[in-house]
């Protein structure tokens, strides 16, 4: 590295033109460091003009940029000031030869048409013709258009130069020439070079490696100073458009560094790939979802070996089970890895381990009425509340454990891509069968018919309540499923999907699914059919009877025995066997629909007794688990109620601003007075000689007389409407505005 600058790279750095700097370094005006090399240049004589780098009129950050960029070594640099590039972009050098894979379209065009004429001239040296002869031919074919077509083609595309009159030159291929012979007939060293200042490999590595710190960076070649300083703004979680982003870089930008245009940026960021440019605008799954995965291929394992579990929010509203009213129940599934098929299901309120485990027993029940599923021997899933559950997981009386399942939970929430299966089949099965109903309320949904919905449902359940036959019907509106209609519309989709083709299943030629008759062709095998080749194979799942698998499913929690009773969920159990067990913890065994018998069994779970309901002291029968469940979120729900009624309260009655007290004169005071008493007494004659407290307590009074049907005054009906009205604006109106005491209504009486 001699460090001579050419006019080319000084036009560069001062934005000037060729003629100007030329006759800069020939008057010795600007630049004192110059020297002249032989070549064809605008210089006298045929010289090329140069500066050095140490020029003073060279700037530092310019200077320091071309020696960072070039990699100089510390001896050849010890006379050089080296600043550190804070502002402007390293300057670039072509260096080595670029790998194949990194040319562009045009260049490769260019170098197989180039190397097209490589190939003539080879073929005329082996003919005993020298490459002057052969190339003054071509040249000369060319221009006289005589050069055969196929080659005539390849001319515009060999030069790389705009206009069709162009043709070939003997000096030019020459050149062609020299740089195959150089190169050991490597083609890319025809190709054109690339007049791109900033690679898209060197912008993609930089951009790969910037960890947020902008100002404590070395920029590599062609990197703007301005771009750490515009992805420290743009790469938000808040996700802010590049127009913001780039209107908050021009406040943060350091003195000197230049401001770029949004063009410039916008094409800056057309070049950065997607995995790098949203990096901290999408995190976690959401970041997980632009990147590459893994396929798990389970197609060697046997069914019911390897399952996923998951929970999922119904998209649409359906009929509680008790009250009838419009909610969006919990739906579960479990799917087999190796056919692909939904082996088990359950619904409940919302997300709990008794959806979960109910969903588990079905996987693992075969009957008649199911003759699909099996014990599973690895179970993976989210860590949910409902999966997580000790009931369910725990590794010693877990549901799970005591069928013979791994439960396999990620380390880590938040990877929903980890089990990918049955995260799909949410979508295949539960949001396809939300969108069958009118009620569905997913995002895609047009919000319009969205809130018709929900106000027809809302109007329905009014009427219900109003007529008081909530809970005793089975729904509120004609637009909701019945819980039992539910469930079978749930059991039809699962077995749809069951039975529709999988594309990750095997290929088979054979008639449509549900057409036996129909013409065979070739089409992917479905989920049954998966399980039933391996049942035709010799497979056969493990099952184990009805009243074994219920015990199994029976939940576990440890308990600890005094004086031969124990505690379960505020009852009270007792047992004669358990006289010798006092202090010892063991383990209960109970059904969540009936508590009236408890299972205790040892450390080792070896069968002890069983425990009776012995009169608990909080209820007069035993609650069962499902039953404390139900109470302790009616429980929580009115909790809630209660305390989004008083946010309201509160906002209906805003602190009142205590105005400065001053000295009134007496016959003020003793006017103020009679006024007082005499409303009181309008007030008083007016209400069946009553006072109130404060306006609620009349509005109140008000509202148990309409209720009781007893006579309301026009005026106070219209006063009693404000006030409601007041309460859900939390301000107010009307008269409750101009007359919160209502006092106006009786002289409004006493006018008529």
């Amino acid at each position: 590295m001699d460090g001579w600058l050419s006019i080319k790279d000084l036009t560069d750095i001062f934005s000037s033109k060729e003629d100007s700097i030329l006759k800069s370094i020939q008057r010795g005006k600007k630049f004192t460091k110059t020297r002249q090399i032989d070549g064809q240049g605008k210089g006298r004589g045929g010289q090329i003009w140069q500066v050095h780098i140490t020029d003073p009129a060279i700037p530092a950050e310019h200077r320091a940029a071309f020696l960072h960029a070039l990699e100089v070594p510390a001896n050849d640099a010890a006379n050089l000031t080296w600043v550190k590039p804070e502002s402007l972009p390293a300057i670039v050098t072509q260096g080595q030869l670029p790998a194949l894979t990194e040319l562009k379209k045009y260049q490769v065009q260019t170098m197989d048409a180039r190397i097209y004429f490589m190939r003539i001239i080879e073929r005329a040296g082996r003919a005993g013709i020298g490459v002057n002869k052969a190339i003054e031919t071509i040249v000369g074919q060319a221009q006289d258009g005589t050069l055969p077509e196929d080659a005539a083609r390849m001319i515009p595309l060999a030069n790389a130069r705009a206009g069709a009159e162009r043709t070939l030159s003997s000096n030019g291929m020459m050149k062609w020439w020299s740089a195959w012979q150089k190169s050991g007939h490597n083609p890319v060293a025809l190709a054109p070079k690339d007049t791109e200042k900033l690679p898209q490999k060197v912008l993609t590595e930089w951009v790969r490696d910037y960890d947020g710190k902008a100002k404590a960076l070395m920029l590599a070649p062609g990197v703007p100073a301005w771009l750490p300083y515009f992805l420290d703004e743009y790469r938000q979680p808040q996700k802010p458009s590049m127009a913001l982003a780039c209107r908050r870089l021009k406040r943060r930008l350091p003195a000197g560094c230049p401001v770029p245009s949004y063009d410039q940026i916008d094409r800056i960021c057309k070049k950065i790939p997607a995995i790098y440019l949203e990096k901290g605008r999408l995190t976690g799954a959401e970041y997980k979802a632009i990147q590459g995965y893994a396929e798990r291929d389970a197609s060697h394992f046997e069914p019911m070996t390897l399952c996923q579990i998951d929970g999922h929010s119904f998209k649409a509203y359906t009929a509680h089970p008790t009250t009838g009213a419009h909610f969006h129940p919990e739906v579960c599934g479990v799917i087999c890895l190796t056919t692909k098929a939904i082996v088990g299901w359950s619904a409940g309120l919302a997300e709990s381990w008794r959806t979960v485990a109910d969903a588990f027993r079905h996987a693992c029940t075969v009957n008649d009425k199911k003759p699909w599923g099996g014990v599973i021997a690895i179970l993976e899933a989210d860590r949910g509340a409902g999966n997580m559950a000790k009931v369910n997981s725990d590794e010693f009386f877990g549901i799970f454990s005591r069928v013979g399942t791994t439960f396999v939970p990620p380390e880590r929430g938040g990877n929903p891509q980890g089990h990918g299966g049955v995260e799909r089949s949410n979508q295949s099965v539960w949001i396809r069968a939300a969108k069958d109903l009118p009620t569905y309320t997913g995002k895609d949904m047009d919000r319009v018919v969205r809130k018709k919905i929900y106000t027809r449902l809302e109007r329905d359940l009014k009427k219900v309540q109003r007529e008081g036959r909530l809970g005793l019907v089975e729904k509120t509106s004609e637009l909701l499923l019945s819980w039992k209609e539910f469930l079978d519309f749930l059991e039809h989709w699962v077995i749809d999907y069951n039975n529709t083709p999988h594309r990750a299943l095997d290929k088979i030629t054979a008639p449509p699914p549900g057409e036996p008759d129909g013409k065979p062709v070739r089409r992917h095998m479905t989920p049954f059919e998966a399980y039933a080749r391996a049942v035709a194979d010799g497979w056969k799942p493990v099952v184990y009877e009805d009243d074994m698998l219920g015990h199994l499913m029976m939940p576990h929690e440890r308990i600890k025995v005094a004086r031969e009773k124990f505690t379960l969920f505020g009852n009270s159990y007792h047992a004669y066997e358990l006289c010798q067990r006092h202090g010892e913890e063991m383990i209960a065994a109970y059904d969540i629909h009936d508590a009236s018998k408890v299972w205790v069994l040892d450390l080792e779970e070896r069968l002890v007794c069983m425990a009776k309901w012995n009169g608990s002291k909080r209820d007069a029968q035993p609650v069962s688990k499902v039953q404390k469940a139900i109470t302790d979120r009616q429980a929580r729900r009115v909790k809630n109620k209660e305390r989004d009624l008083e946010l309201i309260r509160a906002e209906a009655n805003p602190p009142i601003e205590v105005a400065v007290q001053r000295e009134l004169p007496q016959d003020v005071i003793d006017f103020e007075q009679r006024q007082k008493e005499r409303q009181a007494e309008r007030v008083q004659a007016r209400a069946g000689k009553r006072f109130f407290a404060d306006c609620h307590e009349l509005a109140e009074d008000i509202l148990q007389r309409q209720k009781a049907q007893q006579p309301v005054g026009e005026y106070e009906a219209s006063w009693i409407a404000d006030y409601q009205k007041s309460a859900q604006s939390a301000r107010r109106v009307g008269l409750y505005l101009t007359d919160p005491d209502c006092a106006g209504r009786f002289q409004q009486a006493q006018a008529q």
